[in-house]
């Protein structure tokens, strides 16, 4: 850019330098035809041979520079476009890779889920059989409670029973012996525990 700019004056510079010159060419007239177009080819070698200058010595340099700004984009818009391929490419395999990976995932999802209710079904199995030792055990106890109950109960209603038979048959003289019987028992059994 700097080199341009210098070179834009340079250019207008000589421009203005070689106008009198012009200018002077048209006043001459027609006499002076040879002596013109001598002028006029002195003229426009210089102008050439400073304009051709001025191109070498700023030109050259600033499209040499221009040429390789645009050499270093394109080499780093290869670069990028390199770059986009690999990352196109690792996505695309992600995405190739992905079926497998989705079954792998479900696989180990089954295998887990499968685990999980074997495990399950074990604490049921042992819980269920706990259950039932307990309630086996309460069965029992209840049942011996029962059959206590029971006992007691029959034993009462045998006694009761026994006691009623009893007083049925009693009669009032059977009961006066039976008193006598054991008022005359009394000293013989009182004389043997003495």
């Amino acid at each position: 850019m700097k080199n341009s700019a210098a070179f834009y004056r340079i250019a207008f510079g000589l421009i203005l330098a070689s106008a009198p010159l012009l200018a002077a060419e048209e006043a001459g007239g027609a006499a002076e035809k040879p002596s013109v177009m001598i002028w006029q080819v002195l003229n426009f070698l210089i102008l050439a041979g400073a304009l051709a200058y001025l191109i070498k010595k700023h030109g050259g340099p600033a499209l040499r520079t221009r040429s390789e700004e645009i050499r270093a984009g394109l080499a780093a818009g290869e670069k990028a476009k390199a770059a986009a391929d690999a990352r196109a490419a690792q996505v695309q395999a992600q995405l190739a890779n992905l079926g497998s990976e989705v079954e792998v995932i479900r696989a180990n999802a089954k295998e887990e889920r499968d685990r999980e209710a074997e495990r399950i079904r074990r604490e049921s199995q042992a819980e269920i059989e706990r259950i039932r030792v307990q309630a086996e055990h309460e069965i029992e106890s209840a049942g011996k409670m029962a059959r206590i109950e029971v006992q007691r109960a029959a034993a009462k209603m045998a006694i009761e029973l026994a006691e009623n038979k009893v007083r049925a048959r009693m009669s009032p003289e059977i009961q006066t012996a039976l008193l006598q019987g054991f008022l005359a028992d009394l000293p013989r059994n009182g004389s043997a525990t003495t």
